[in-house]
């Protein structure tokens, strides 16, 4: 288990053992005493100064324990971190290795002899990456966390980037966690939702450390969807328009599609636009998908059970990739939603 970032200048360890074998801050090291290092077991010197953080380095920079470099916002993201969940009863060790995984999470946190993960994601991280790693600690029965960095903070528009970290929470409905190493802050961004030709939606709160955090998450209120305001609707109708008047790329292809199906496009708006805004999970506009099972239900004559089966199947090409989440859950009561709006209807 080990605690170290490499630069330039060798492997830098900001915690240690010494000579019995127990862990060592560098801030609270003692000059007349040694101190180890866990992978390589090579005697290290303690450096303490004005200018730089304290930490424990290797009179020869040879090490190899470790391989991967670290941006300034992440090196005191996680050292922070790691000791807030300390100040909230936690034991915290950074960059433990955990072998039958070949991982090295940023910080393993234990509190009543169960062990959790914690990953301070700053730097970009292909979603193929984060997903493996996500799968190792489920498969190793290990709870996580992954906490965002700045470069990941949300904007007016979700994005695959972003998406990817997206979780749920019965209270506070789908939201992300941020560290904000420059003000030693947490901020959660939650009851995120969205529709379609409107900006991102969602509400945004910060705290000092991890037990208010906690408890933020542990309310009794229940999520639920926004609904379509008066003025909202009319933003979207008038975009709406004005696609069917631009007419290009996907939407000129869905126009076409109604066009053989003998249907004018805005005679269907009615059933395209939800009166509640929807789960931040879309890649590309609702009203295609919902297009598609308009088509599927009203022209070609599926049962529901083949109609059901097929959207299903389909419903992924529309949605970014989101591995924290319960996404054949999320199709299902999206497509039986949309099945029983347009049952309601006449077309």
């Amino acid at each position: 288990m080990v605690s170290a970032y490499l630069t330039a200048g060798g492997v830098f360890l900001l915690k240690a053992l010494d000579g019995s074998g127990r862990w060592v801050w560098a801030s609270n090291a003692a000059n007349n005493e040694k101190y180890f290092c866990p992978s390589c077991h090579a005697e290290l010197s303690t450096r303490k100064g004005t200018l730089k953080r304290s930490h424990f380095a290797h009179r020869k920079n040879e090490c190899g324990g470790f391989s991967e470099g670290e941006t300034p916002e992440h090196l005191q993201g996680k050292t922070t971190l790691a000791k807030f969940f300390e100040k909230a009863g936690y034991i915290s060790e950074m960059e433990s290795y955990l072998p039958k995984l070949k991982q090295r999470p940023d910080i393993v946190i234990q509190k009543d002899f169960q062990k959790s993960i914690i990953e301070f994601q700053c730097a970009p991280l292909a979603t193929s990456k984060m997903k493996a790693r996500s799968v190792g600690y489920r498969k190793a029965n290990l709870k996580f966390l992954w906490i965002l960095g700045q470069k990941y903070l949300l904007k007016k528009k979700m994005t695959q980037q972003v998406a990817k970290f997206l979780k749920w929470n019965r209270v506070r409905g789908y939201y992300l966690i941020y560290y904000l190493a420059n003000r030693q802050r947490f901020r959660v961004i939650y009851n995120i939702q969205q529709t379609d030709y409107l900006p991102l939606r969602y509400k945004i709160i910060e705290f000092g450390n991890v037990i208010a955090l906690k408890n933020f998450f542990n309310k009794k209120d229940i999520f639920e969807f926004c609904k379509i305001s008066k003025n909202e609707r009319i933003t979207q109708f008038n975009a709406f328009k004005l696609d069917i008047l631009r007419s290009k790329g996907e939407f000129r292809s869905l126009q076409i599609r109604c066009y053989l199906q003998r249907q004018e496009l805005e005679k269907l708006k009615n059933l395209l636009f939800a009166s509640r805004y929807s789960p931040p999970i879309y890649a590309t506009k609702e009203l295609y998908w919902k297009s598609d099972l308009i088509f599927m239900k009203k022209f070609n004559n599926f049962s529901d059970n083949i109609l059901s089966q097929k959207m299903i199947l389909e419903h992924k090409n529309y949605l970014f990739e989101v591995p924290l989440l319960d996404i054949n859950r999320l199709i299902d009561l999206q497509v039986k939603g949309m099945n029983r709006f347009v049952d309601s209807q006449e077309i």
